[in-house]
């Protein structure tokens, strides 16, 4: 988004949500509190992309 404000996060508070730069997050505000969470770069990924995923990373040990 052009022209977006920004917020700062403690290095602490990024990985107690386990995001780090780059990562992906999910922003929400209910009832005047900015909720943030990490977004899992599989999420959508359907099971069979799940599974080549997981073979793949079974065949690099």
């Amino acid at each position: 988004m052009p022209n977006s404000p920004g917020i700062t996060i403690s290095p602490a508070e990024l990985r107690a949500l386990g995001i780090g730069p780059g990562d992906t997050v999910e922003v929400t505000v209910r009832s005047g509190v900015l909720e943030a969470r990490a977004v899992s770069r599989y999420e959508d990924t359907p099971l069979p992309g799940l599974m080549a995923v997981i073979n793949t990373a079974r065949t690099r040990s």
